[in-house]
């Protein structure tokens, strides 16, 4: 036996490429399938899936995870994103057991919830297996044990060259070489595979034995969740100029496919709604490098049908009429309904001084506790109603809201999932001609009559050329049982921890609102 130690380890980049099994999985469009000969029968022709009766693919994509897909690596199974598949297969078979495969699979996919379900009768599906495709050095050595490789190596820095049958791989590689001696290489260069024989599959694929009581064509459905896709809404709201308030409204989906396969004319489903999920752990890149593409916005003919809105489960649907393209790496803007061109809102301007939804267990007596004091931003607002009487009641996904005032732009808000009926607070940006500054004034704690009494002003400067009224939302969080004792303007209860006031402020002056507001707890509750 002879040892050969050199001076450079193994490229597994070199080791991998060197073979030719090794290749990148692929990024095209995923609806090309094969059928693989049952042993000792010749291989069934396959008819286009797209020949197959009502053979339209079917692509449902659910919203959320679209900000985490901007960021996501190369695709890999567990990425964010949720898509369900439906691809219409078509084999020929043999009566009795047969053997399929369907190729080119989405790196994203998750196999182990592949079903490929018959659409006829005397037919079964026996058993299914997945096939990864080469992903690694140490995968390609592993496998190539008992076979003829050839291994480059430095020796006395001269190249050397020996080919031989693998009989182990850990430290270093022991070879069989064809006269008859055994051979240790402890450091090579490059390795490949002799007598590949397809051992290692270039692509994934999945496997079926199929059982068929008679000969003849049969349709399927392959169906399957990815990840790698989402959708979020995009809306444009555009206030009218004059007296009032009117805005007119357009929603649209936006599309992102970074699942590692496009999907050529696939009726395509958006729900919105993000239904509880166990995550799998990623297993590995499955394809080359991770890219960065740009959005591809599509123009929407005026006249173009718009999606058809269903419930669907405890979410809602937009169907799509027309088939579309989701090309691998885009981002698609869809239409989602026709523009409302005169929904009735409210402009505002308004102060809140902050807090969170906490509700104490007992009253708060900490005098620090008072909520934001100092300068505090004026905010333009716009409010509406999602109903059929202000000119909307559609059930609107969550996504981004843009804002203009006719050309000039105002402001971007988050719009969650909003149902009809519900209230929508579109926060746009700090008013530049209104300020404010809130200062507390006073604090008073009866331990004995169970009362806390506190003060606050809030000052409002306008530097606009005509009176401003300001919507002053006040936090009252120290317990729930509290009453607006004296305030300079009329107050209002907005809801068990706010108070809000409306102060009208004059051109180039100011107003100041003074208030004081008292708690109250019984016997039995202990600050």
């Amino acid at each position: 036996m002879k040892e050969s130690t050199m001076k450079h380890p193994l490229s597994l980049l070199a080791l991998a490429c060197s073979l030719a099994a090794c290749s990148a999985a692929p990024t095209g469009d995923a609806d090309k399938s094969s059928a693989v000969p049952a042993a000792g029968s010749e291989a069934p022709a396959e008819a286009p899936a797209s020949d197959a009766p009502g053979g339209e693919s079917r692509l449902t994509v659910y919203s959320g995870d679209y900000e985490a897909l901007a960021t996501a690596r190369a695709p890999n199974v567990g990425m964010p994103g949720y898509a369900l598949v439906e691809r219409p297969l078509r084999y020929t078979l043999k009566s009795g057991r047969n053997a399929l495969s369907s190729k080119s699979l989405p790196p994203s996919m998750d196999t182990e919830a592949a079903v490929l379900q018959p659409r006829g009768n005397g037919i079964a599906i026996v058993g299914q297996r997945y096939i990864a495709p080469v992903s690694g050095a140490q995968n390609v050595v592993g496998v190539a044990i008992g076979r003829k490789v050839t291994v480059e190596h430095t020796a006395g820095g001269a190249k050397q060259t020996d080919t031989g049958v693998l009989l182990s791989a850990g430290d270093g590689l022991t070879l069989a070489l064809d006269d008859g001696r055994i051979k240790v290489i402890r450091s090579y260069d490059s390795f490949s595979l002799v007598d590949n024989d397809n051992l290692l599959p270039r692509q994934s694929a999945l496997q079926w034995t199929v059982s068929a009581d008679k000969a003849g064509d049969a349709d399927f459905v392959l169906s399957y969740p990815m990840g790698g896709m989402a959708w979020r809404a995009e809306y444009l709201a555009t206030l009218t100029p004059g007296q009032g308030c009117k805005l007119a409204l357009d929603g649209a989906a936006l599309v992102a496919n970074r699942s590692g396969s496009g999907f050529n004319q696939t009726r395509l489903s958006l729900v919105a709604g993000e239904p509880n999920r166990t995550r799998r752990e990623e297993v590995g890149v499955m394809g080359g490098h991770a890219e960065r593409f740009a959005a591809a916005p599509i123009a929407q003919a005026a006249d173009a049908a718009m999606p058809v809105e269903r419930a669907a489960g405890e979410y809602h649907a937009y169907d799509l009429p027309q088939p579309v393209t989701l090309g691998s790496g885009s981002t698609e803007r869809i239409a989602l309904f026709p523009r409302n061109g005169a929904v009735a809102c409210e402009r505002i301007y308004a102060i809140e001084a902050g807090d969170n939804d906490w509700r104490p267990p007992t009253p708060l007596i900490d005098p620090n506790f008072q909520g934001q004091t100092g300068d505090v931003p004026v905010m333009s607002k716009v409010e509406f109603k999602n109903d059929k009487a202000s000119g909307l009641g559609l059930p609107l996904p969550a996504g981004r809201v843009r804002a203009f005032d006719g050309k000039d732009f105002l402001g971007e808000s988050q719009l969650a999932h909003t149902p009809q009926g519900a209230e929508i607070r579109l926060q746009l940006g700090k008013v530049f001609d209104l300020s404010s500054t809130r200062d507390a004034t006073g604090f008073q704690l009866d331990r004995t009559g169970r009362t806390i009494t506190e003060s606050f002003a809030v000052t409002i400067k306008n530097a606009k050329k005509h009176e401003a009224t300001v919507r002053v939302i006040e936090p009252l969080p120290r317990w729930t049982d509290w009453e607006i004792v004296s305030s300079s303007l009329p107050s209002k209860k907005k809801d068990a921890r706010h108070a809000q006031f409306e102060v009208a402020v004059p051109a180039g002056g100011e107003t100041k609102l003074t208030y004081t507001v008292r708690y109250r707890w019984p016997q039995d509750v202990k600050p």
